[in-house]
């Protein structure tokens, strides 16, 4: 059977292997052609490169080496490179053996080792010379078949799009309370921002305010009432305003707790109760 190109997930796997790099495609044999040539002329002197081929069985499988190619005719000696296969999902990187020469950098066809040979005789096949320069299982690896449906070359680059904060913060304990300690609502007719708590039975939200009073207090507090129990212990709508335990100064926000929602009608907060203009009211109305 043919096997479909190179899938994304396939590809981020592949990069897996190499750290922080982004694949470029270089040479496609289906469409440049199977010759020597048409891979050098494509190739020669673009830095580390992989290869990935496929196979009529389905296998996946190639090489990486970090030395260009530049057909000078040398044995190349590259301890990054590396035969891989995809054995199920993942890729198995097997290493050069020690003392053994990588490859020879000539106007053939590439070769890992001079063991494998891609595209051998300008034809799509793989050839398997014998060499022990790889410890490898031709029947693991590719199946034993050695024609290829696709032989395709990567150019393999650094990535340059390391992952930034969108903004330097030292996201600290006492960072954060500043943030809420110097917060003004942008409406100035409201003097605290009322946050309201809504959840079903048992969700924590008194625990919640009694967690956010401790902290700004300093110790422990239970100004709310909470606890474990099968209807909810909140019986009515309440403010809890919060206070800086150094200066004793009300936060600008306000904590309003609601009954538990349930599930049976006329217990506890009926989600019906809950509309816009109420949520509205809530969150901007001042004190």
């Amino acid at each position: 059977m043919s096997t479909p190109p190179l899938t994304e997930e396939k590809r981020k796997q592949l990069c897996g292997l190499l750290g922080n790099v982004e694949l470029t495609l270089l040479y496609k044999a289906s469409v440049h052609g199977y010759q020597a040539s048409a891979f050098h002329q494509r190739c020669d002197r673009q830095g580390p490169t992989l290869l990935v081929a496929y196979n009529h069985s389905g296998y996946i499988f190639g090489g990486y080496t970090s030395v260009d190619y530049t057909q000078s005719g040398q044995y190349i000696t590259d301890e990054g490179i590396f035969l891989f296969s995809f054995q199920g999902k993942i890729p198995v990187c097997i290493k050069v053996n020690s003392g053994c020469y990588a490859r020879v950098d000539d106007a053939g066809v590439p070769n890992f080792g001079q063991q494998l040979y891609f595209c051998y005789n300008n034809q799509p096949v793989v050839y398997n010379s014998g060499s022990n320069a790889f410890s490898l299982n031709t029947a693991t690896m590719y199946g034993n078949d050695t024609q290829l449906s696709e032989c395709e070359v990567y150019k393999v680059e650094q990535s340059n799009t390391e992952e930034k904060p969108w903004r330097n913060v030292l996201w600290t304990a006492e960072y954060l309370m500043g943030l809420i300690r110097n917060h003004k609502p942008l409406m100035t007719s409201v003097s605290r921002v009322r946050i309201l708590m809504i959840g079903p039975v048992g969700a924590g939200k008194s625990s919640f305010f009694n967690s956010i009073n401790s902290i700004f207090m300093g110790r422990i507090t239970s100004k709310a009432m909470s606890g474990s129990a099968g209807t909810s212990l909140t019986t009515q709508f309440r403010t809890y305003p919060v206070k800086d335990g150094r200066e004793g100064k009300p936060l600008p926000f306000v904590l309003c707790d609601t009954m538990g929602l349930e599930e049976q009608t006329g217990a506890g907060l009926d989600i019906e109760d809950i509309n816009i203009p109420v949520i509205k009211s809530v969150i901007f109305a001042g004190m």
